[in-house]
Formats: structure tokens, sequence, C-alpha cells
């Protein structure tokens, strides 16, 4: 097994524990929050800081700091890259906490762009300010936690980066609950669970520090406020292009946003039903792009671009392979899902349940998508061609705001949920044709391949859909964890199995990951 796919597979399973518990998190705030006006309140609030999280820390930031960094450790050794790596902490720390200095300034303002007029008027903009304004120092948190988790992932430590959002996610489960037995739900809970989502940010950050540490880090506080240094001048090079990119499609999602909260509960279904399509997304495509950052990072320091178009295949293939029956079982299962996630308490009722589920049906081709783009855009940032997934990403805005304003006035908010996987899809067609032209053809046999992984994903949808059908549909707790769970388990044996049948090399490899995948964090290392 290669060591791209053992360390998606560290990767993989911290990011399973995160996922699983992210889902017990959005169960938890399903009960506090339920899914009106007062959960849409605190979708608008995050929605500040996490869009501008993409840029600073996920996103933009990641891709142009791992392969940098790389390069400082491959030419100069352990202690320089640890030397660019306090210098990027502290120039983040100055210059992402001025950023969140002016969003508590201008809190109201963003709150009224963000947000559609109804939602403005509905009682609920004071305390959406005041959630922005207490949520806006998460920006920091996690921008600091991924660089460190770059850092750790350059070194071959994968699988504690990954399980740091977990962290997070027991903090919130917890929290959440707690908060519910002392308050009960509603407005009441909505300040404290902000307060859990903050320091929560905070442990991604401090979690990662100890295996900083034993790998050779030592804190220091050396800002570089002019960009003087070689390095971080790199870095900021490589991410004014990407970060447009991002702007550019940060802006389609204020639109959506805008539309959404239009209606009573539509942001609120659509952040519902993208936290089980964002499952997969972090299972698949973090987990895959992340572990292929790294080792793209390596080949092209080294200049090896056999390695980075044999890394790259790879990708692609493991990420089908998990992406497409996931999408299958999402659009078997997506209102069983619902009701055994968020019917809980006295808050969420069946019916706002049920509309949760179709608007998952809805979203999920898009989980294909945004995995398999996740995949891609790694290799290109590994070689500093920042600015093609800059104009997949255009072309993919472009898209994806010509369905939200066609679909929205027929479909409502489930139109806004298809729109973002077509637009999706477009991201991903430029990226490919542009991947090919670039490494000659990565992509090579991939038609048959994608060929056996869709009808292996076929089996897995159907087995969960029929199952799913037969199974008792009541509202109690045994019967929806009956309807729930046992199609999941179903339909992924029915994928594996055929998979066998039809001799699919990226699911016979998946198959042999639990037995075969060491969880020696060192072995990734070169």
């Amino acid at each position: 097994m290669s060591r791209l796919v053992r360390a998606a597979g560290l990767v993989s399973i911290g990011t399973l524990v995160s996922r699983v518990l992210g889902l017990g998190r959005d169960a938890v705030r399903g009960t506090l929050l339920g899914a009106r006006w007062l959960s849409d309140a605190v979708d608008v609030a995050f929605k500040v800081p996490n869009l501008l999280r993409d840029l600073f820390a996920e996103g933009a930031f990641s891709g142009a700091f791992v392969p940098t960094f790389t390069v400082v450790r491959e030419r100069d050794g352990d202690a320089a890259a640890f030397t660019v790596l306090n210098r990027v902490l502290s120039t983040l720390a100055v210059y992402v906490g001025g950023l969140v200095v002016l969003l508590v300034v201008f809190a109201p303002a963003l709150v009224r762009a963000i947000a559609a007029p109804s939602f403005v008027q509905s009682g609920y903009f004071e305390l959406t300010v005041r959630l922005v304004r207490i949520l806006s120092p998460f920006l920091l948190f996690i921008s600091l936690a991924a660089a460190a988790m770059g850092a750790l992932n350059v070194f071959g430590r994968f699988f504690v980066p990954a399980l740091s959002p977990a962290v997070q996610n027991a903090l919130l489960v917890c929290g959440g609950l707690f908060v519910y037995t002392i308050a009960g739900g509603g407005r009441e809970a909505a300040l404290p669970w902000a307060l859990l989502l903050l320091c929560g940010g905070l442990l991604q950050f401090v979690i990662q520090l100890p295996a900083l540490y034993r790998e050779g880090w030592r804190p220091g506080f050396t800002p570089d406020l002019l960009l003087r240094a070689p390095e971080t001048r790199q870095i900021v090079q490589r991410m004014v292009p990407v970060a447009g990119g991002l702007a550019a499609a940060h802006v389609s999602v204020l639109i959506n946003t805008r539309l959404a909260t239009g209606d009573e509960g539509g942001a609120s279904n659509l952040y519902y039903a993208f936290r089980l399509v964002h499952l997969p997304v972090g299972l698949v495509g973090v987990a895959v792009g992340t572990a292929l950052l790294a080792h793209a990072s390596r080949e092209a320091a080294r200049g090896n671009t056999a390695g980075l178009r044999a890394r790259f295949g790879e990708g692609l293939g493991v990420g089908l392979a998990l992406a497409v029956p996931a999408c299958a079982g999402l659009l078997a299962l997506g209102e069983p899902l619902a009701r055994l996630l968020f019917l809980w308490g006295e808050i969420m009722t069946a019916q706002e349940v049920a509309e949760i589920g179709r608007t998952i049906r809805y979203y999920a081709p898009a989980a294909v998508f945004f995995c398999l783009v996740k995949v891609c855009v790694p290799v290109f940032y590994a070689q500093g061609r920042v600015r093609i997934p800059v104009v997949a990403s255009l072309v993919g805005v472009a898209m994806n705001l010509a369905c939200a304003l066609s679909l929205h006035p027929s479909l409502r908010w489930n139109g806004l949920a298809l729109a973002v996987g077509v637009g999706q899809a477009a991201n991903l067609a430029v990226l490919l044709w542009a991947a090919r032209r670039m490494l000659g053809g990565p992509a090579a046999g991939l038609a048959a391949r994608l060929g056996k992984i869709v009808l292996a994903s076929a089996a897995c949808g159907g087995v969960a859909f029929g199952l799913a059908g037969v199974l008792p549909g009541g509202a109690g707790v045994a019967e929806r964890l009956l309807r729930g769970l046992v199609p999941v388990a179903a339909g992924a044996a029915a994928y594996f199995l055929a998979g066998r049948l039809l001799r699919s090399t990226e699911i016979l490899a998946l198959s042999r990951i639990g037995r075969r995948a060491s969880f020696d964090e060192g072995a990734g290392r070169s």
C-alpha cells in the first residue's frame, strides 16, 4: 500500500471520529436551536468568520504554506522550517487579530449585508450581531490551527491534526447537552452555544502543540509585518490569486445565504443538510487532499513529475471509490438519516426534519464534486500553479449563481442546494482538463475505473433504499436507529461485494486499508 493511501487512511480515521462527533454536535444543535429563525441567526453569525476561514486557514493559506514549508525543510532542515513556522504564526496573530477587531466593530453592517430584509426584520437582528462579535475570534484560532496542521502534515504526522476538530465537536456535544439540561432549548441556548464554538476553535490549535513540540518546534514571537522574509513573501504571493478566487466563490455563498434567509428555516435546512453531505467531503476530499498536498509538495520540490502524476492518479481513484457510494447512500437515505439525527427534543418538528431529508437529496450529487475538487487542487498548489484553481473556481461560481437564481423561485432553498452541485461539477471539469494538459494524462483509464465504481455504488444505493423501505418507520428511538443505521451497513456490504465481483482496483484497495494500514504516523515520512 502506498504512503499516500496510508496517509489518507490516517486522516480519514481521524476525520471519521471528528465527523461522527460532528453529527452528534448537529443533533444537539437541532435540539437546542430548532430549524427556524433562531437557528438561522446562529448560521448567519457563524457564516462571517467561517467564510474568512477559507482564506486564512483551510483554503488559500494552507495551499500556499505547505509547499513553502516543505521546500525550506528539504533545503535547510528542520530548524529553519520551524523558524518559518514561528514567523507565520506570529504574522497571522497580528494581521488576523486586527481583522477580528474590524469584524467586531462592523458586525451590524455585516449582518445587514448577508441576510435578507425579512430576516433583519424578524426580531433576531440584535442577537445575530451579538453572536458575530462572540464568534469573530474563531477566525484567529482556526488560522493558527491550520498552520500547525500544515507543519505536522509535512513531518508525516496526519492523525493528530485530523483528530483536532474532534476535540471541538466533543466539547460542543458535551457542553450542548449540559446547556440543554440547565436551560433547555430556545433563545437562551444561543449565546452559550456560540461560546462553546469559540472555545472549540481554540482547542483545535492547542491540541496540536504537543505533537509539534515533540518534532522539535519551540514557540517564538517573530512577526514579519513588512513581509521582508522571502518565505513569508512567497506564501503571500501564492495566497493572493487563490484568495481572489475564493472571494469570488464567497460572493456566491453570500448570495445563496441572502436568498435562503428570505424563507424562515431556509438557511437552517441548508446547514443541516450540508452537514450530512460534508461527512463524505471530510472523510474523502479533505483526507485525500491533505495527504496528497504533503506528498505532491515533496515530489514537486524534488522535480519528480512522474511521481506527481502517479500520486494524482491514485488520489483520484481513491476519491471516486469513496465519494460515489457516499452520494448513492445520501440519495437513498436522506430522510431516514435526517430523522435519526434531528428528531430529538421538542424544538424540531417531524415536518421540519422531513424537509431536511428532501434537501439532503438535492445536495447529494455535490458530495462527489466537492470531494474530487479537493483532490485535484493540491496538485496545482504543490507546483505553485495557483491561478488554475482560481480560474476553475470562477467558472464554478458563475455556474452556481446562474443555477441558483434560476432555480430558487421554483425550488426555494432546494434549488440552491442543487445549484451548488452544478457549480462544483463545472469547477472539477476545468481542473481535470488542466491537470491532463499539465501532467500528460493523469486520469488515464479513469472512465473504465469509474464505470465499475458507479455500478458498485448503484448496488449500494439500491440495497440501502430497498431495506429502508421495508423497515419500520416509527418515531421511536429504536425504529429510527434501525431504519437509519442498518441500511447504511447493508449498503456498504453490497458495495464492497460488488467491487470484488467487478474486480475494481480502488474498491479492493479500500477493503484492505483496515487490515494493512499502520497507525505509526512516522510511516509517512521520507
